[in-house]
């Protein structure tokens, strides 16, 4: 059960978006709740133009800058702290990612509730994202509750935490967490394992084209059938299993969380970052980018 849970904030409306829901789940699991502002100076140092922008180091506007970092964070623990919620805040000092992860590590965090914008494409790339970067690196779970449609979600899942599995080892190792978190949540766990057809070569075209072998679908199917339950075996009771066919697994992760309006996602993320993850593209990542429901993330190390 989780002892500590992280939320990164920086005193906007969209990062406070995670207290609440990160509140409710403290309070249901007995954990301690902390609040993590990373005071970044480099963020707002002026620069002298010229030929060559020069930082200059303001040291009572950077005071300025820390003391009204300090005055919100106190302020957010005061208001979690009087809904009897055990709270605290910590003031890190450094670029964002890398105070949070550093701090997470060390203060074994056993998982962050943040919020995410939810862009994609060139936006995402170009903008960067917190939530994202720091998934790259993240060592525990993170809960990622997007931004733009928190006000409409409860601040508590209920439901069902659908958990995606391949068949991998990789995919796998988001069941203890997805255990864990639905045993905290009370969330039914229902697995999910999506069946993609083969597209084979079409000669002498040399293009592709989709050839539907029904029986061996079928087959297929079965097999990840039964490879789901015996992995529901191993989790909570009445643990339900699903398996769909479809072109983007993505894609049906999403239609199926809507179908059985899921409180929640779990899935396992390689955690690639930057231009690597833009060319390459990820599973996880789609979901994260497009799905309304919140996501329970966990990268292997």
């Amino acid at each position: 059960m989780y002892k500590t849970i992280l939320v990164p904030f920086d005193g906007s409306a969209l990062s406070a978006r995670a207290i609440p829901v990160a509140t409710a789940l403290a309070r249901r699991t007995g954990a301690s709740l902390q609040l993590a502002l990373v005071h970044d100076p480099s963020a707002y140092i002026p620069f002298v133009p010229g030929e060559m922008a020069i930082p200059i180091y303001d040291a009572s506007l950077v005071s300025e800058h820390r003391a009204q970092d300090l005055a919100a964070l106190n302020a957010a623990v005061a208001e979690i702290t009087a809904q009897g919620v055990a709270a605290s805040g910590v003031l890190l000092e450094g670029t964002i990612v890398e105070a949070l992860v550093e701090h997470a590590q060390s203060a074994g965090v056993d998982l962050t509730v943040m919020t995410t914008h939810g862009r994609s494409g060139f936006a995402r790339l170009r903008m960067g994202s917190v939530a994202t970067a720091y998934l790259t690196r993240a060592t525990a779970p993170v809960y990622l509750v997007r931004g733009a449609d928190s006000d409409a979600l409860p601040d508590f899942p209920v439901g069902t935490l659908l958990c995606t599995l391949d068949g991998s080892p990789f995919a796998e190792a988001i069941l203890p967490h997805a255990i864990t978190f639905a045993t905290a949540t009370g969330l039914t766990m229902a697995l999910l394992s999506v069946t993609v057809p083969h597209a084979m070569p079409m000669a002498p075209f040399g293009a592709e084209a989709l050839l539907v072998d029904d029986s061996a679908l079928a087959l297929e199917e079965e097999g990840r059938r039964e490879y789901l339950t015996r992995i529901a075996a191993r989790c909570p009771a009445g643990t339900t299993v699903h398996v769909v066919t479809d072109m983007s697994v993505a894609s049906a992760i999403r239609e199926e969380s809507a179908r059985t309006a899921a409180g929640a996602l779990a899935i396992a993320t390689h955690g690639r970052g930057g231009v690597q993850r833009f060319v390459l593209g990820s599973v996880a990542d789609e979901v994260i980018r497009h799905a309304s429901t919140p996501v329970l993330v966990f990268r292997p190390s």
